[in-house]
């Protein structure tokens, strides 16, 4: 059984474009014939510094919760 999901779809959802994907920083350098150690990619929404340690804190404090599923009704929201 075929079904068009996109048609199910409001007219604005259905004229947007897919996400096109930067290219790897392998084959970047090699295009451009540069150490891809030279390359900082940030066009895919990465950060070269990696997460803000008070982020990583954070997760790490909820790590025991994460085997339950959250509140349904998002009273902490």
């Amino acid at each position: 059984m075929s079904r068009d999901f996109l048609a199910l779809a409001v007219p604005g959802v259905q004229k947007l474009s897919p996400y096109v994907t930067g290219k790897p920083i392998d084959e970047l350098a090699r295009e451009l014939g540069i150490d891809p150690a030279k390359i900082v990619k940030l066009a895919s929404n990465e950060n070269p510094l990696g997460p803000n340690p008070r982020v990583l804190e954070a997760i790490a404090a909820e790590l025991p919760e994460l085997s339950r599923y959250p509140d349904g009704s998002g009273f902490q929201l």
